[in-house]
């Protein structure tokens, strides 16, 4: 039941995205994602509910929705850090992926994919499809953290942080998943389940990344008392102490500069209540900071 009520956080994450991320294409390729892994969960959660002979079908049908989280997480990092790809080298991908994917559909379908052992349990024995699979999730997973792990160098601000939110996501997803779906198994422990918590932080972290468009920009709307989706908001500050952190430079130059437009407003609005009113100083100063209290904090 916890990795069905993990899918359901990871389908509400990814339409969530979908809904208030700005208009890029990474918000759709983040929710067929996000389909794609909460699909997967619901039947590891849901599977203990079959009758023992069915079993031996599901656990091969489980791996159905799953194999194609792979690429749609590397379209994912390449459209949020705008990675641009050769487009006769994307063709061939393209190509090599169709086939790959018709081909692991006739195996997972057929029921060639593992061998029930144990229905009760679900234990089972691998067959060479079932590394196939493991390694072509494995190959796009680990390309997808080179990508993001070398932006996190060659970005900036806003940039490198989401670089460094999507590599740590990743990393960890990696390999609890690995751990849980592959390496267990092979001694005998059969927990895939539990492969839910370290994607589900992945995820987080993913949505963290695509809904911020622009941290300062946020944050400014936020201390003006504008409208936020409420995710962005509870993660803002969390996404400007990375920010500190990684692009120290890069911070203080957006906050002064932030800091600065303030100022600027105060003095504007000062002048404009000294042209237009009578008011003695400190009545305008008491004007002024009614209007820039939440600024001024």
């Amino acid at each position: 039941m916890i990795s069905t009520g993990i899918g359901l956080i990871v389908f509400s994450l990814g339409l969530y995205v979908r809904i208030f991320a700005p208009k890029e294409p990474v918000r759709n390729s983040f929710f067929y994602l996000s389909i794609s892994l909460s699909c997967w969960m619901f039947f590891l959660g849901q599977r203990p509910n079959l009758a023992l002979e069915y079993r031996y079908l599901i656990i091969n049908w489980t791996l159905l929705p799953i194999v194609f989280s792979p690429y749609l997480l590397h379209e994912a990092v390449c459209f949020l850090l705008k990675i641009r790809q050769n487009r006769l080298l994307k063709k061939f991908e393209y190509a090599i992926n169709f086939m790959l994917l018709l081909y692991f559909l006739f195996v997972i379908l057929s029921g060639n994919v593992v061998h029930i052992r144990n229905p009760e349990n679900f234990s089972y024995s691998p067959t060479w499809n079932y590394h196939l699979i493991i390694g072509y999730c494995c190959f796009y997973i680990l390309i997808s953290c080179m990508k993001a792990f070398l932006s996190i160098f060659k970005s900036r601000g806003d940039d490198r942080v989401k670089a460094f939110l999507l590599f740590s996501g990743m990393v960890i997803s990696f390999f609890v998943s690995i751990f849980f779906v592959y390496i267990l198994p092979l001694f005998g422990y059969f927990l895939a389940p539990n492969a839910a918590f370290g994607i589900v932080i992945s995820l987080i972290f993913g949505a963290i990344a695509i809904l911020h468009y622009d941290a300062f920009s946020i944050r400014e709307n936020i201390l003006d008392g504008n409208s936020i989706p409420i995710l962005t908001r509870f993660s803002s500050s969390f996404f400007l102490v990375l920010f500190r952190i990684l692009d120290p430079s890069e911070y203080s130059m957006r906050l002064l500069i932030s800091k600065a437009n303030v100022v600027l407003g105060v003095v504007s609005k000062n002048h404009e209540l000294a042209m237009r009113t009578d008011l003695e100083t400190l009545e305008r100063a008491e004007m002024v900071a009614g209007v820039y209290y939440d600024r001024l904090k």
